[in-house]
């Protein structure tokens, strides 16, 4: 009788795990679709879209139990003009001292409307904020072992000025060990199931340990510390990868990042970049690993 109680519980638990896992995944695409919807008119910094975006991130935190911030910055337009912008900021502190901090990123901007011509951006970057959104709620009563912060970044697409601007804001201890997990293009449709690890080349060899250990996944890993690597491995563009979204404020600050993506795109920047064009279950598991990865991590490592 004891065996058989004990079993009963164990399904009900497993039960309720599957619903949770159920919902969380629905919550990803419903962000995806919302955030990649005629209704943001694809999100181009200091427009209504984007500033509804930006509350909307931050609603969604809220809701999740994050202390938010919107942090708004200026920055260098044209010749002489400025431009402005808005961050999206919560931090999970641990209830004990630590010496290690990961701060998770993605860019929420994107082109806009060029005339009567709507640039979705589903996939860049809505993929990669509904990914950040996802782990949020994953990691929302976690006891984590590193302070964590979520940053949804605006005006990547204009020269990285979000991320730019929170690193310049960032209060860097020398005892405290910093890693920049950033998240870009997460939903492409490729042949492949591999999903892509561009990492810092001074940290590579101690990230591509604990890429490697995740267990249980449904895709291909495959890692990089260099652009000619990278392209050579996505067989798309000659992509500056190093340089190619938000990670790189962080390099330049020398501070070790992981980008995840899934490689090239052909609906990059284009106005064929929608929910139709992606991969759902795909993504769904490209969030997962991800997940998975930061629940086994050890930044202390690096």
């Amino acid at each position: 009788m004891i065996n058989y109680v004990i079993l009963l519980l164990s399904l009900m638990g497993f039960s309720t795990l599957c619903q949770s896992n159920s919902s969380a995944q629905q919550q990803l695409i419903d962000d995806l679709r919302y955030l990649s919807s005629t209704a943001l008119s694809g999100r181009k910094t200091n427009t209504d879209g984007a500033h509804s975006s930006a509350q909307y991130i931050s609603t969604r935190l809220q809701t999740l139990g994050y202390n938010t911030q919107l942090q708004p910055f200026s920055y260098s337009h044209g010749w002489s003009s400025k431009a402005t912008g808005q961050n999206v900021v919560a931090t999970l502190k641990p209830s004990h001292l630590v010496k290690t901090h990961l701060v998770i990123t993605a860019h929420y901007d994107h082109l806009g409307m060029r005339g009567n011509t709507l640039y979705a951006g589903a996939n860049d970057n809505a993929s990669g904020v509904s990914a950040l959104l996802f782990l949020a709620q994953r990691f929302a009563h976690t006891n984590l072992p590193f302070q964590l912060s979520f940053v949804a970044t605006d005006a990547e697409e204009n020269g990285l000025h979000g991320a730019e601007y929170f690193v310049s804001q960032l209060q860097i201890d020398d005892s405290v060990t910093v890693l920049n997990i950033n998240l870009d293009m997460l939903a492409v449709r490729p042949p492949k199931k591999i999903l892509y690890a561009f990492v810092s080349h001074a940290q590579r060899r101690a990230l591509y340990a604990q890429l490697q250990q995740v267990s249980e996944h449904n895709l291909k890993i495959k890692v990089a510390s260099s652009s000619t690597t990278m392209n050579r491995m996505t067989q798309g563009d000659n992509i500056d990868w190093r340089r190619a979204s938000d990670h790189y404020a962080f390099a330049k600050a020398g501070i070790a990042y992981i980008y995840f993506g899934m490689g090239h795109d052909p609906h990059h920047h284009k106005s064929s970049d929608l929910l139709s064009n992606i991969d759902q279950a795909l993504y769904i598991d490209a969030v997962n690993y991800i997940g998975a990865f930061i629940s086994q991590l050890d930044i202390s490592t690096l």
